[in-house]
């Protein structure tokens, strides 16, 4: 769409927006059957907006089946503008593909940073860098092979923790580390940080041996990691990684010329928001608190139990309790405030909701981080710490001790 002329000389750039259509295609067929953003949510209390966008509700229109056609239609939409989108590039008609390809990144930004808490995971961060790179930055090729290396760099951010420093996040499942046994876990967990802090900015070098095999590493490290993630993960970031520092790899110095400043503005604001979470006070894998500003992935083993009472003003107490002990699910007090405070502001019939939530992280102990005797008075603050979350510092009280989970 802007600077066209890059993808002529480029073949990186050729197969990397035909890698695009095949992400959006992945993303799509999950979505096409979630209700996340449909008026449903709404009305089943479901609906999760964004910490920073707490009213996204009410840009909802569709309908999901079986309540309606409307999302179904929408979706099908877009996969038609992927297969032309498609034709296109088989055209090599680049200018022609974007254009038809930029619903879909639309729809897809607006999915990942605005429509609902559940669109902002790591591999959609992914898709949206690639898309933005892509439809918009002068030096594409080199960019996109930044952005790849420093994601492996971010994501340390959040693994500095005993959950990988010293396996804690794995040695706490009953199955462990696959493949390996218990007693190498660190040294496995230790080497994936090195290798992503340091070893990813191999992957530009220009010496081929060095280069290839910090490719080979990363390579089977995906591969690897698609037996606890499944395919999502590696079929989003792999296609990318074989086509940047693959058999068409060339050495490219950083551009610093004019052209090349919105590109560097990126990749700070990626830096930049990836260690927000530093900046609120306590510990982020706790609390939860920024945690989506950045990567996020594998930072900490998760379990919680949520209990609440619906105390209504005829004297009538509803009891509720979530036991989630998925080290995949994270335990963000947000969920489940945004949840009752919405039932707080749609049932006049009741008077309060009585909350505790109780979080711990790699098998350390249940810490009662959320005791109030009235969700419905609490408010969230997106870019700070909200005071009725305990960190480590309150002394939180120690309910109890968790069995070891399965990653499921």
């Amino acid at each position: 769409m802007f600077f066209k002329e890059e993808f002529r000389l480029s073949f990186i750039l050729q197969v990397a927006l035909a890698a695009l259509v095949f992400c959006y295609f992945m993303v799509f067929a999950d979505w096409v059957s979630r209700s996340a953003i449909t008026l449903d949510s709404v009305i089943n209390h479901a609906a999760l907006c964004p910490t920073y966008f707490q009213s996204c509700e009410s840009l909802y229109f569709l309908r999901a089946l079986p309540d309606g056609y409307s999302q179904s239609m929408w979706y099908m939409l877009l996969f038609g503008s992927l297969i032309v989108s498609a034709y296109f590039l088989i055209c090599r008609r680049w200018s022609e593909a974007q254009w038809i390809l930029l619903p879909a990144y639309v729809w897809h930004t607006l999915n990942v940073f605005v429509l609902t808490y559940y669109g902002s995971g790591n591999y959609e961060y992914y898709v949206f860098v690639f898309g933005t790179i892509l439809f918009f930055f002068p030096h594409k090729e080199f960019f996109l092979k930044l952005t790849l290396v420093l994601f492996y760099v971010m994501s340390t951010a959040a693994k500095i923790h005993p959950a990988w420093i010293a396996g804690g996040y794995f040695t706490n499942m009953s199955l462990g580390l696959p493949v390996f046994p218990e007693w190498s876990i660190p040294l496995f967990t230790n080497l994936v940080i090195v290798m992503e802090m340091v070893g990813a900015w191999f992957l530009l070098s220009k010496h081929p041996l060095v280069q290839r095999t910090v490719l080979l590493f990363f390579v089977i490290f995906h591969l690897y990691s698609g037996v606890l993630v499944e395919y999502r993960y590696p079929a989003t970031v792999l296609p990318m990684l074989l086509i940047a520092f693959g058999p068409w790899y060339r050495y490219q110095k950083p551009p610093l010329d004019k052209k090349s400043v919105i590109g560097w503005t990126f990749i700070g604001l990626l830096c930049i928001l990836q260690l927000t979470p530093k900046m609120v006070v306590g510990d982020e894998k706790l609390t939860l608190e920024a945690n989506k500003y950045g990567l996020y992935m594998f930072e900490s083993n998760h379990q919680c139990i949520v209990s609440a009472e619906y105390i209504y003003t005829d004297g009538h107490v509803d009891t509720y309790m979530e036991v989630h002990n998925n080290p995949r699910f994270r335990c963000d007090p947000y969920m489940f405030w945004y949840r009752f405070n919405h039932v707080c502001e749609q049932d006049p019939r009741l008077s309060r909701i009585a909350w505790t939530f109780d979080h711990s992280i790699n098998g350390d102990p249940f810490l009662r981080i959320v005791d109030t005797d009235n969700a419905c008075d609490l408010e969230y603050k997106p870019f700070s710490h909200n005071e009725w979350i305990k960190t480590y510092t309150d002394n939180p009280e120690v309910i109890g001790w968790p069995a070891q989970n399965d990653y499921h």
